[in-house]
């Protein structure tokens, strides 16, 4: 089988002898140019691909590899940016109203939207990417929400959830309106499935938990966010497409909401802020199927602090915990930064593929 063929078949949850290993966001530029041999910034994307090949990776959800911020935290700089208003200089909740009001119509979002066009293009972005990587890779891709996490970027934390709070109608069409968006994307996504043959699955996801759990009310998130979610989220979800969620942070407030969404599966789990691995990994979507899991060597502790040992140990929890014909990634739970050892990322990959090939064909 082709690594391409692999991961396919996993996430499809059949019976496979090797394991789907994820490239895990590698942001470690001079992990990647150690292993091509040459200056990671000379040549950015091909390089990508070359540690994708020599890694052994089969799996890429996400088009991101290391840019100028990781290079800056490589050469030791610190970031002191501070943006109260955010990206658009927001300068209090009132103004996150004018910009709600401006917001355009229903019916010009969708007169304006090609699906035909967004269709192709999605498709012509995966099989260029899988073509480049000659089979070895699976590339699968984001999709369509309702939009949390964009909103303090370009407002600002403070006025953001301070107009959640006092204005909760408006910011309920704040959502709609990225529903729609969304939607809009994931219907296009059907249809390059049923056009272009992409592979039938997306991941993403929306960073709404901190360490103690969501930045706001469940309750509100259920009120003005959650329905707008699943909305935009139906056309996969209808249609067969497997959604599979990043968890962040202490997301055992909305789990259940999560999982009433329609997602396939979940990758992430930071069980030092009480997500449990082998508490996730009981877990079954809304047909009753056991959830499919991505996991769990942690970036926080296991990867940059642990030793070898201690990341194969991590490795071997991973699989015998997640089990047989579930649809099981071998994942860091986030970005592998600039700081994790060579040696432990070296034993992910390489005892990863060891481990999970002797696991898997038991």
């Amino acid at each position: 089988m082709t690594g391409c063929e692999i991961a396919l078949a996993t996430l499809m949850r059949e019976q496979v002898d090797y394991p789907c290993i994820n490239y895990c966001w590698m942001t470690n530029s001079s992990y990647m140019s150690q292993m091509a041999g040459r200056d990671y910034w000379s040549d950015r994307e091909g390089i990508f691909f070359e540690f994708l090949n020599r890694c052994g990776i089969n799996l890429v959800p996400q088009w991101y590899f290391p840019g100028e911020s990781q290079r800056n935290i490589e050469r030791g700089h610190l970031a002191h940016e501070h943006l109260p208003g955010g990206t658009e200089g927001i300068r209090s909740p009132k103004d996150i109203l004018r910009a709600v009001d401006k917001l355009p119509s229903d019916a010009a979002i969708e007169r304006n939207y090609d699906i035909e066009a967004a269709a192709r293009t999605y498709a012509e972005k995966l099989h260029a990417r899988i073509d480049r990587a000659k089979g070895a890779t699976l590339f699968i891709d984001g999709f369509g929400q309702a939009d949390f996490m964009g909103a303090y970027g370009r407002w600002g934390y403070e006025n953001y959830l301070i107009a959640i709070m006092d204005y909760p109608e408006a910011m309920r069409q704040y959502y709609h309106y990225t529903a729609l968006c969304g939607r809009l994307q994931n219907q296009a996504i059907v249809l390059a499935r049923e056009k272009y043959s992409i592979a039938p699955f997306v991941y993403s996801g929306q960073d709404i938990c901190m360490g103690s759990g969501p930045l706001v009310s469940p309750q509100i998130l259920r009120d003005i966010y959650f329905p707008e979610l699943k909305w935009a989220m139906e056309p996969l979800v209808e249609n067969g497409i497997g959604i599979v969620w990043h968890c962040d942070g202490n997301i055992n407030p909305i789990l259940t909401d999560i999982l009433e969404l329609g997602v396939i599966g979940l990758q992430g789990f930071e069980e030092e802020h009480g997500v449990r691995y082998d508490e996730m990994v009981k877990l079954r979507d809304r047909t009753g199927r056991p959830i499919s899991i991505w996991g769990c060597v942690s970036v926080t502790t296991t990867l940059p602090h642990g030793s070898a040992e201690d990341v194969k140990r991590a490795i071997e929890r991973s699989f015998r915990l997640a089990g047989k014909g579930r649809g099981f990634v071998l994942s860091s739970t986030s970005s592998v930064m600039p700081e994790v050892p060579r040696a432990n990322i070296d034993t992910l990959f390489q005892y990863g593929r060891q481990f999970g090939t002797e696991f898997l064909s038991q």
